[in-house]
């Protein structure tokens, strides 16, 4: 793809030390599947007699929040305040679940139970610095009426207190159009932000509304039904996305060719697209780098920020998220310190 994908977009120091001391106390509605991230690390020194596969002697495990709890963590790192709705199983990994999230301050008193799902939980077993495998333990079926009319109760109840709404498409079976639709209903009313990170698998239509989709390059090829090759075709896939949901605006993340942003006011000009270059310096693991952009857009959004400055800050963030080993969070300071380094 080209280097100038669009207008170049900057910031200013001052610009952005205040857009990130207006994140404390914003408080953000995050509606989405959560689960657990389990890392199993290990060496390996030999290969299995049972069959060609390496053998990992395990040295440390450990848990992190995963999923829609991964992007409520993030907010919370960032100085804000976030309310998460979703569902649990009632099992083992649930009682985890639970303990990670009061660790971090994060109410479970919105996550409805299900005994009919498993939580969700995903393995990843790495040796040194290479992951080998990754095993998700996981229920995909849609929820039953009772059980989806009580989580949509629970994120209207959060959307009446919240500054922004971010909602986060797994397609695992959480999410239905009604439920969406209900959400977005809410948000519109009490006027902020909603913002979508959208999945390949859901009809681009149950989007209808948003205010700001952040799909990645592959799923943004698979809500225009377009292969992003070039400059010409990333822009007529952000077209089509935008006319298909009506969206306000648009943040196409292209991981080392960093993001690209859509809006209507945009589309009319010579130079339609805004582009900002990546920041990351060494990649570790992109695992959980959306997670991070739309918490910082979030809060951003919420205080009133233009969004070319938002998308400024967030891509800053995912540069320092993806340097970090497995899913992370990211804080304030290491966003200026990022922003000081280039």
């Amino acid at each position: 793809m080209e280097k100038k994908l669009g207008v170049s977009v900057t910031i200013k120091n001052d610009v952005l030390v205040n857009l990130l001391s207006q994140f404390k106390g914003k408080r953000i509605a995050v509606l989405g599947d959560v689960g657990i991230d389990r890392y199993t690390q290990g060496s390996v020194e030999r290969i299995s007699p049972e069959a060609p596969v390496p053998i990992v002697f395990v040295q440390s495990e450990y848990l992190k929040l995963g999923l829609a709890a991964n992007v409520a963590d993030n907010i919370i790192a960032l100085g804000g305040i976030a309310e998460l709705s979703g569902v649990i199983g009632k099992d083992e990994d649930a009682e985890s679940l639970s303990h990670l999230l009061g660790a971090k301050k994060l109410s479970v008193k919105s996550l409805v139970t299900d005994a009919t799902r498993r939580t969700i939980l995903k393995e990843r077993i790495v040796a040194e610095t290479q992951q080998m495998l990754r095993v998700d333990y996981e229920s995909n079926h849609p929820l039953s009426q009772v059980i989806r009319k009580k989580v949509t109760q629970s994120i209207i109840a959060n959307i009446k207190n919240a500054d922004a709404l971010i909602i986060e498409d797994y397609a695992k079976g959480l999410l239905s159009e009604d439920m969406i639709a209900s959400a977005i209903r809410e948000a519109k009313k009490k006027k902020i932000p909603v913002l979508i990170d959208p999945h390949v698998k859901t009809p681009v239509a149950w989007y209808q509304g948003a205010t700001l989709l952040t799909p990645n390059k592959r799923e943004a090829e698979g809500l225009a039904n377009l292969k992003i090759t070039d400059k010409k075709s990333l822009l007529e896939a952000g077209k089509r996305i935008m006319k298909s949901t009506q969206a306000q605006s648009l943040v196409i993340t292209l991981g080392k060719e960093g993001m690209v942003i859509f809006t209507h006011e945009m589309l009319g000009k010579k130079d339609p697209l805004m582009h900002i270059p990546t920041f990351a310096r060494e990649v570790y693991d992109v695992s959980g780098a959306g997670d991070t952009v739309i918490s910082v857009l979030a809060l951003a959004l919420s205080a009133g920020t233009r969004l070319d400055h938002a998308a400024y800050a967030s891509n800053l963030a995912a540069g320092v998220e993806v340097s970090k080993r497995g899913t992370a969070t990211v804080s304030p300071d290491e966003i200026m310190k990022a922003f000081h380094s280039h």
